[in-house]
Parts: structure tokens; C-alpha cells; sequence
């Protein structure tokens, strides 16, 4: 069970992350572009670590105040389920 769950959290990472890689290259050939609506329900859904490390190396969305609110929220909702899983807290 605990490697179907890593490997389900790896995939949906590297999708996480080329997803947000192909946004901005969209972005500079002045393609369609992948709804902020996505690219937070995939993070959401636990591609975090992918989202974040393709924001960083391709530099994208990194200055946008309202899209960064987004993910910080996001990333404070997993981590307090993480705790509550860890910890069983009702």
C-alpha cells in the first residue's frame, strides 16, 4: 500500500511539474494557456513538490501575489491533513 502511494505521489508530481513547465511555455509563444483552476487542483491533489520546484526553475508565476496565495493555502490545508493523519487528532 505504502508504494502504490509513493509511486501515485511521484506521478502525479512529474505530471505537476511539466504541466506547470508546458503553462509557461505556452505562455512565451503565446499559446492557450492551462487554467490557474488546473494547476491548483493538481497541486492540490498532491503534486505540491512538482508545482513548486517547476514554478522556481522556470521562473512562472513566481511574481504573481494571487496565484502564490493560492498555493500557500494549499500547501497549509495538506500539511494540517498530514498532521491530522499522522497524529489522529478528532
Amino acid at each position: 500500500m505504502t508504494t502504490l502511494l509513493f509511486l501515485i505521489l511521484l506521478l502525479l508530481n512529474l505530471f505537476s511539474f511539466f504541466i506547470f513547465k508546458k503553462d509557461k511555455m505556452n505562455a512565451r509563444n503565446g499559446k492557450r494557456r492551462i487554467s490557474e483552476f488546473f494547476l491548483c487542483f493538481i497541486t492540490l491533489i498532491g503534486g505540491t513538490i512538482g508545482s513548486i520546484l517547476s514554478m522556481q526553475i522556470y521562473r512562472h508565476k513566481t511574481k504573481k501575489f494571487s496565484f502564490i496565495s493560492k498555493i500557500l493555502v494549499i500547501v497549509l490545508i495538506q500539511f494540517i491533513v498530514f498532521w491530522r493523519f499522522i497524529y489522529h487528532i478528532d
